[in-house]
């Protein structure tokens, strides 16, 4: 008996160290880029380029900035980006609604996406189909009287 299980927990303990640094050759150059794109402020300069976004899903110009970092970077920096812009220029509940909506659907895509991609999963599916499908309910959510009736009404 000891003979038929000793394989298996063999395969289960090298195929676990095996998936994890899958994981780490694709988490640690993220890390990297991430603090990169912060240094530079290079996403700022993306939302400055897709104002016509916010025009699209009825957001104000400076919750563009939390959903791209949202969505690049995952719902904790997100989050954070949201709370400290929202201490300096409120943010109006539709927008907080609109982001949430969003960010449920596609949230940190690069970082989701890559390892799916170490699993075999086809990337550029998965991306953007998430980013469609997220822009698409986001989009229909905008225009929903009880979101719209929120106004500018803030936090």
């Amino acid at each position: 008996m000891v003979e038929m299980i000793q394989p298996i927990l063999k395969e289960i303990l090298f195929g676990s160290i095996g998936i994890t640094f899958s994981f780490l050759k694709v988490l640690i150059p993220l890390m990297i880029m991430i603090e990169i794109l912060m240094a530079y402020n290079l996403v700022e300069k993306l939302a400055d380029k897709l104002k016509f976004l916010s025009g699209a899903l009825r957001m104000e110009k400076q919750s563009l900035f939390p959903l791209l970092i949202g969505v690049v970077m995952g719902l904790t920096y997100g989050a954070g980006t949201l709370i400290e812009i929202n201490d300096k220029t409120p943010i109006p509940k539709k927008d907080f609604v609109l982001i949430g909506t969003f960010l449920f659907i596609c949230h940190g895509i690069i970082e989701t996406t890559l390892l799916f991609g170490v699993a075999g999963a086809n990337i550029w599916v998965i991306s953007l189909g998430r980013l469609v499908f997220a822009f698409i309910i986001t989009f229909i959510a905008a225009r929903l009287p009880v979101i719209a009736r929120m106004g500018k009404e803030t936090l």
